[in-house]
């Protein structure tokens, strides 16, 4: 299987297993009902991570595969009687089979989306976009980062209008219909949380050493000047019947 060396490892795959928020059941269960999953189908899902939507996917259907470049962040998912966790990229798909059902959480900027909607056995996708990335939600946020990193904060992770706007075009390109639908809702953070949310987006020759740690913190809560920060998170789908 292909991998593609993208440095969420070590430490940065721990963090994102810990920190990074997942989905809660309103928005598995808008998937899987806009999907038309059930317990008979078997589900692809691309660049899982630590299994932030693959486990609760679980719950709904017969089996899901799911599939990361990297082996660290394989190492933290869950033991899941219905869950095969496999080392991998966008690159394997064609290999793979068919699915009734393919999602992509919050990772298809790292994949070659034109390629993947053309080659993958499926007839249902649903790219998924878990909010925006913290630096673009609050201007103290991402003045911490760039004053600690000395560049600015632009990547948009997939998550902007543009983006968006190309991978419909590319799914219409490929003989799909999308159609893009919203769930909000809201995940609060302490200063911890909300520094290893950050930590769990960076790469380990970026992440600051142990010392600096509680430094990054103070830096956060001084200038949020608050022991907690209230993510408003608007998860964008781009799903096709």
């Amino acid at each position: 299987m292909s991998t593609t060396g993208l440095g969420f490892s070590g430490e940065v795959a721990a963090y994102y297993a810990r920190f990074r928020p997942g989905y809660p059941p309103p928005v598995v269960d808008a998937v899987v009902r806009e999907l038309g999953l059930t317990r008979e189908h078997r589900v692809l899902d691309l660049g899982c991570g630590t299994g932030q939507l693959a486990a609760p996917l679980s719950r709904h259907v017969e089996h899901v595969l799911a599939v990361d470049p990297e082996p660290d962040m394989l190492a933290h998912a869950p033991k899941l009687p219905n869950v095969e966790w496999r080392v991998g990229s966008d690159a394997d798909v064609p290999r793979l089979g068919r699915f009734d059902a393919v999602v992509v959480g919050q990772a298809l900027h790292w994949m070659d989306h034109e390629r993947l909607f053309r080659e993958a056995d499926t007839r249902k996708f649903a790219i998924i976009a878990n909010g925006t990335p913290l630096w673009h939600q609050h201007p103290a946020i991402r003045r911490v980062l760039e004053e600690w990193f000395g560049k600015p904060m632009t990547a948009g992770c997939g998550t902007d209008a543009d983006a968006r706007r190309r991978y419909a075009d590319a799914l219409r390109e490929a003989g799909y219909e999308p159609r893009e639908w919203t769930v909000s809702h809201s995940h609060v953070h302490t200063i911890e949380e909300l520094a290893g949310s950050l930590f769990s987006a960076m790469s380990p020759d970026t992440l600051p050493k142990p010392h600096e740690r509680p430094l990054f913190q103070e830096n956060l809560r001084a200038a949020l000047g608050s022991d907690s920060y209230v993510e408003p998170i608007t998860v964008t789908v781009l799903s096709t019947p």
